[in-house]
């Protein structure tokens, strides 16, 4: 009976776990359902009160980010922008004041979300509204002159990942803390969410696997005289020695480093 239930209790971590991930991966409605679904599969009836209440609170944040507006609002300024490409400039191009209010609107919200950005700028609300500021700057430009439409896609798609993945943070920390939790209950390997943030010229971000808190460090090229390419330390638990250090090369793209970043 007991080999039963701790198969069961695997299963429904990594259910959970994969949701986490495809959410991440494509933040949206279906993916989003998909979170609930798995959420709703628990048996909260064996619940403690503490984790009944957890387990409420992540279902009411993926319930906030499925009835969100900001999905219909983040594929039509994407379809806007992407109309402006088959229209030449003008000063009052048709669709130019749709796109930029869409991406007002969008950017705005970020605002609202994540008012100390320069503090926090791995916030998924910052990260957005850095895209959508970008976007803007393109959009206002492009009443004078057209810029590159490969550049203006590009930035539009770029905003709208990120707006999608901004909606849903909340869901998706609350979903992988959860698991977390649920992992230290039922004695199985636990894996918590990612934390990342900056110091100095290094981005740094921890996460538990298992009992072990791991803190990883990236120091960016240029930032270190004996590593000009950049390094990554491995560190575990509080020591302040690392585990792990490996020097990056010249092969480790500026671009592979800035995606890395940016998955985080």
């Amino acid at each position: 009976m007991t080999i039963t239930t701790a198969v069961d209790h695997a299963a429904l971590l990594r259910a959970l776990r994969a949701a986490v991930r495809a959410v991440r991966t494509a933040p949206g409605l279906d993916t989003l359902a998909a979170l609930s679904s798995a959420l709703l599969a628990f048996p909260t009836e064996s619940f403690r009160w503490n984790l009944e209440d957890g387990h409420l609170r992540v279902l009411k944040a993926v319930q906030f980010a499925e009835e969100s507006q900001h999905f219909a609002v983040i594929d039509h300024m994407d379809d806007a922008v992407t109309d402006l490409t088959r229209m030449q400039p003008s000063w009052t191009p048709a669709y130019a004041t749709v796109a930029m209010a869409d991406a007002v609107q969008l950017l705005a919200r970020c605002h609202d979300r994540r008012a100390d950005m320069e503090e926090q700028p791995f916030d998924p609300w910052s990260r957005a509204a850095e895209a959508g500021t970008r976007l803007v700057a393109i959009l206002l430009r492009r009443t004078d002159a057209r810029p590159a439409d490969t550049v203006m896609v590009r930035t539009s798609a770029e905003f709208a990942a990120r707006m999608r993945a901004a909606v849903a943070s909340n869901a998706v920390l609350g979903a992988s803390q959860f698991a977390e939790e649920m992992a230290r209950v039922w004695g199985l390997f636990r894996i918590g969410p990612r934390r990342p943030y900056r110091n100095g010229g290094a981005v740094e971000w921890t996460r538990r696997l298992g009992g072990v808190s791991y803190r990883f460090e990236l120091v960016e090229p240029g930032w270190h005289p004996d590593h000009p390419h950049g390094r990554v330390r491995v560190f575990r638990g509080d020591l302040r020695e690392p585990e792990r250090s490996v020097s990056l090369t010249a092969r480790t793209s500026r671009k592979v480093i800035d995606r890395f970043v940016s998955s985080l």
